[in-house]
């Protein structure tokens, strides 16, 4: 096992973006210090700094930050003839590393050794480093973005938390599954899978939450409640509240407000 070629914090603008539709003749690791969306066969993936991932040889896959600047360490592994990875360690599949330093660390040293070490050490030194960090690979525990459920979660928190502080604007299932680029029918399954709960049904317990403390804490119009949460009319908000809450927003108010006028 050698080194090909590697970098450590390399650093790419919010543009970046790897993509290899046959794959590579070689192993690459990646260690990532950024988020980054990966796509490997026929798999996706969000991963978050700590994560790695070891993409097998001849394996397709393409990677960006959706969030930003893409920072990573990195390194292509030439293997010998007839020379393999370990079995034991994950090819394709993300993982956790808690020692992320120690493995930048490794392969920082590596990158060294193939430049500045003597010849007649240069094996030996590189198959014991190589060694720490295979052990290193194998030992760090599996991440849970195998699936596609969880590999969208840190995405699909994101959109429900925009959401809850944007509720005057227009929310869909279909704008937000063009975010993801995913089809609508496969966010409305991946949204109740994390959830627990419908998209549309979740939208509008928010927009009712958000209402109930506007009834409660302001002297809003309902109209102009109304509008704060979401809706285009007033005979919709009032029918939806009502529907919820078993009573009409002014009902609502009138047993429910905290405000107290001068």
């Amino acid at each position: 096992m050698y080194v090909i070629k590697g970098g450590c914090g390399a650093h790419h603008s919010a543009s970046f973006r790897k993509s290899w539709p046959n794959g590579l003749d070689n192993p690459v690791l990646l260690i990532l210090r950024s988020r980054g969306d990966f796509s490997v066969g026929d798999r996706h993936f969000l991963l978050e700094p700590g994560d790695a991932i070891m993409i097998a040889p001849h394996t397709p896959y393409h990677y960006h930050n959706p969030y930003g600047e893409y920072i990573d360490d990195w390194m292509h592994i030439g293997l010998e003839e007839g020379e393999t990875l370990p079995a034991e360690v994950r090819c394709n599949t993300p993982f956790h590393l808690d020692d992320r330093e120690a493995c930048s660390t490794l392969i920082r040293q590596l990158l060294w050794e193939s430049t500045y070490t003597d010849e007649r050490y240069l094996r030996q030194n590189t198959d014991a480093l190589f060694t720490v960090l295979m052990n290193h690979l194998i030992a760090a525990p599996r991440k849970a973005g195998g699936n596609d459920e969880i590999s969208y979660t840190e995405r699909l928190k994101d959109i429900r938390f925009h959401m809850q502080h944007t509720l005057s604007e227009e929310h869909t299932i279909h704008a937000h599954a063009q975010e993801l680029g995913i089809s609508d029918s496969h966010f409305q399954h991946l949204y109740t899978s994390v959830f627990g709960v419908p998209f549309q049904q979740d939208l509008i317990r928010m927009r009712i939450a958000n209402a109930e403390f506007a009834l409660q804490t302001t002297d809003m119009t309902i109209a102009e409640i109304a509008e704060l949460c979401g809706y285009g009319s007033e005979v919709h908000f009032f029918r939806q509240f009502k529907q919820y809450k078993g009573m009409t927003p002014a009902k609502y108010r009138k047993e429910h407000h905290a405000v107290t006028k001068p």
